[in-house]
């Protein structure tokens, strides 16, 4: 069998690929071919985030209106999209590298887009009419979802097993056939149409995207047996869900939200949300469950890496706005004085964690060493190996240059055929 690198992701291949073909080219209208690199990573990893914030911010406010609603929704989850700081490498949202963003952040947009629907009617119960004319468009989307980064596949997966199994359970529980696969047969039978709609169009692209996952490079050359994956997933939820206190100090306070629910707003609405919040404790027991079934990478060598969680991360962002907004919503002036602080405090900590300061030593370091590229007669230029450019790791061989040089001259970075190498240069 012939295998690929990442064969399952051509959407993210293209968007990458049509995205830094185009943009800094267009950017140039208005700045130097050196810094419309730099300003495309950063418009596109800043509409990431607005994208993102937006659509949480839709499911927790409950609706399309631009409204304080959804004001307060958005500045409630804000301040946990951790871009730099200690608490980046466990629940980051938006990766520092372009290519990881593009790979797993763009992935979670077009996701949590095409179920967005299907939330809204089965959650609110609030169906749009005007949806009807572009419904048909789900079904194209469902394929570029599914073949679209590492992760869409599994969570689509995981989401429609649990959402099929909590209506056959709701089926059931109403169901008066006595004989057991009549019971079966009535919850079959009852499931609403959309939930085939949106959840089996989805789950058989998902099903075809990991059969070709199996043939990708990555996992073939990094096979390791699950016996050992499984311990090392062990570690990495204690590193991540209990050494580290990004998560819980986000438990401890979905933990006061549930408690207050329980105790003082356990209504229609508050028992809703607290099933919701159950829900997704399944989903991120199960989701964790199947993570070493992905194989083993050195870049996570415990499983569990913040980009690898990024659907437990937006799950719990999720909740925790629900929760907040319903109890800031029915919580007395008297109440108030109390709660308010405790979530002003939480916010600003988060806020103060995440650190502005970017690694600028390197960003300023590869536009120096690209600007030496560009400015030398030389056809093989070497330039310092303090930091990496344009790669992942050092490139001591002139030919690892070709694709990076090819790049910036397309970029009209620099004007003619150059390769480079990196090796340490002693200043005399």
């Amino acid at each position: 069998h012939c295998i690929y690198t990442n064969p399952n992701r051509f959407f993210c291949h293209w968007s990458f690929y049509q995205y830094f073909n185009t943009v800094p080219l267009l950017l140039q209208h208005f700045t130097t071919p050196i810094r419309s690199a730099y300003l495309s990573c950063a418009l596109a990893k800043v509409a990431m985030q607005f994208l993102l914030t937006l659509l949480l911010a839709f499911a927790i406010s409950g609706g399309f209106k631009f409204n304080f609603k959804l004001l307060l929704s958005s500045v409630l989850i804000m301040p946990l999209f951790q871009a730099n700081g200690n608490f980046r490498h466990v629940i980051g949202i938006i990766d520092q590298a372009p290519t990881y963003a593009f790979f797993y952040a763009l992935p979670m947009i077009i996701l949590i887009l095409y179920f967005t629907p299907f939330f809204f009617k089965f959650f609110y119960g609030i169906e749009y009419k005007k949806f009807k004319y572009i419904k048909i468009l789900w079904i194209p989307l469902a394929l570029v979802s599914s073949l679209s980064g590492a992760l869409n596949p599994g969570i689509a997966l995981v989401a429609t097993f649990l959402l099929v199994i909590q209506n056959l359970g709701k089926s059931l529980h109403y169901s008066t056939e006595t004989r057991f696969f009549g019971k079966i047969r009535f919850a079959f039978k009852n499931m609403p149409k959309d939930y085939y709609y949106y959840l089996l169009p989805i789950s058989l692209f998902s099903l075809y995207s990991l059969f070709l996952g199996r043939y990708n490079l990555n996992t073939v050359s990094n096979e390791m047996p699950l016996s050992v994956l499984y311990p090392r997933l062990m570690e990495g939820i204690y590193r991540f869900f209990i050494q580290n206190p990004a998560y819980p100090i986000l438990f401890a306070v979905l933990i006061v939200n549930t408690v207050l629910i329980n105790l003082k707003f356990k209504n229609k609405e508050g028992k809703k949300i607290i099933n919701a919040f159950k829900w997704i404790g399944f989903f991120s027991i199960l989701y964790l469950l199947l993570l070493p079934l992905g194989g083993y990478r050195e870049c996570r060598p415990y499983i569990i890496r913040y980009d690898t969680i990024l659907p437990i991360t937006m799950c719990f962002l999720f909740i925790f706005g629900k929760t907040t907004l319903f109890i800031l919503q029915n919580l007395s002036y008297k109440q108030m004085i109390g709660y308010i602080p405790l979530i002003l405090a939480f916010l600003l900590f988060y806020t103060y964690t995440d650190k502005p300061e970017f690694h600028k030593e390197a960003h300023e370091y590869e536009k120096d060493a690209i600007r030496k590229i560009a400015q030398s007669p030389d056809y093989i230029v070497r330039v310092d190996d303090y930091f990496t450019i344009l790669s992942w790791t050092i490139i001591r061989d002139p030919a690892e240059s070709a694709p990076k040089t090819k790049l910036l001259k397309k970029w009209n970075i620099l004007k003619e055929d150059k390769l480079f190498y990196q090796k340490t240069i002693i200043e005399k």
